[in-house]
């Protein structure tokens, strides 16, 4: 049956987790701990599929203006979340299900088989800096490069909402989504955030962190330039300066994740700077209205 999912059921799905994706899907106790502690997830929204006493499956569902989005690890009984998330898609009018396959075809033939459609692919990247990161880019000189402050929150997170605002998997940060999701993430250090200005206006930003799921990796969360100052170089410039403030913690190396249908050339910025693919999913979408019955 399904049931809610409790911090007595972490370490059966850390182990489905890894039955499912092994290395596709990199995941630590503290990251599904954090899950279940978050004030911005609805508990009912975290399932377990248990069958005789033991954790076999683990599902959670975000409820978004266009789409049910899915997070699933269920090997042999995949089938159990699509039909609940499909449910509630039909139950709230949405007219999508999403869901994401991280490794092998095992989900995503169950997922063609119910109607569903490839419809996009993430990459991870990483860059390795056993000879140094890449050399650094002087910043335009009209622009001011400071670290992350708390005043500067409101004109960060509005920042962002402007820079993503056409990417299909960003949702407009409210200012307990940015609090939760970015000031409370583990291992925040304001130091990492990089910020540049031009006057009073925030024009771009790169906010890096110095470990990922407990390993000592950087890993940068989000690369942003608002729409009036690309085209100049800012991106490439905040993503080295990025790289060099991880290298000078000691780092060994720095990963992050892109869509791969980017139109923004953010792809061909980080193949650029040294970056290189490591893990790629992949994103299969059911319109509901078409849904088997």
């Amino acid at each position: 049956m399904l049931r809610p999912f409790t911090e007595a059921d972490v370490d059966e799905v850390l182990s489905v987790y890894r039955k499912a994706w092994g290395d596709g899907r990199p995941i630590d106790r503290g990251e599904l701990l954090s899950w279940l502690r978050n004030p911005e997830i609805e508990p009912d929204a975290l399932r377990v599929l248990e069958i005789d006493g033991s954790v076999v499956g683990y599902g959670d569902v975000s409820v978004e203006s266009d789409a049910v989005a899915l997070e699933v690890a269920a090997p042999e009984h995949w089938d159990v979340f699509l039909e609940w998330a499909e449910g509630i898609a039909r139950r709230d009018r949405v007219g999508r299900v999403r869901v994401v396959s991280y490794a092998g075809d095992a989900l995503a033939s169950v997922a063609a088989s119910r109607g569903y459609e490839l419809w996009r692919s993430n990459y991870t990247l990483r860059i390795d800096f056993a000879e140094g990161p890449p050399d650094d880019v002087a910043f335009l000189s009209s622009l001011d490069l400071r670290t992350y402050a708390a005043a500067d929150e409101d004109a960060l997170r509005a920042a962002m909402n402007e820079a993503f605002a056409a990417d299909p998997f960003f949702h407009q940060a409210t200012a307990a989504h940015f609090r939760e999701y970015f000031l409370h993430a583990r291992g925040f250090d304001p130091s990492l955030w990089l910020l540049t200005w031009d006057g009073d206006e925030l024009a771009g930003f790169v906010l890096a962190y110095p470990e990922r799921l407990g390993e000592e990796i950087g890993f940068i969360h989000s690369l942003g330039v608002r729409p009036a100052w690309r085209r100049n170089g800012l991106g490439e410039t905040l993503l080295r300066s990025a790289f060099r403030l991880l290298y000078e913690r000691g780092l060994c190396a720095c990963i992050l994740g892109v869509d791969a249908s980017n139109e923004t050339g953010a792809l061909r910025l980080y193949e650029r700077v040294g970056m290189r693919c490591v893990r790629e999913s992949q994103n299969w979408a059911l319109d509901t209205h078409r849904s088997p019955t």
